[in-house]
């Protein structure tokens, strides 16, 4: 009986179900949750979140500030 070796990739891809081996450094495509080769158990998402350096900032003056305070909201509802 031949075993199905599981896909390999060499790219971040958690969202299409590739899982991460700590050891072996390399992504796996399998169901299994921990490694084919060494048996350690397989990360489904990234250690750290997306860096913010790509992120706009919008810095609010204080004229706007003054003007948003004065704004006021109200829900009807029927």
């Amino acid at each position: 009986m031949l075993l199905e070796q599981p896909k390999m990739s060499l790219r971040r891809s958690y969202a299409n179900g590739y899982k991460y081996c700590s050891r072996c450094r390399v992504y796996y495509l399998t169901e299994s949750v921990r490694c084919p080769y060494c048996g350690i158990l397989l990360r489904n998402s990234p250690r750290k979140k997306k860096s913010l350096r790509n992120t706009k900032t919008v810095k609010v003056t204080p004229e706007l500030e003054k003007e948003t305070a004065k704004l006021e909201v109200t829900v009807k509802s029927t």
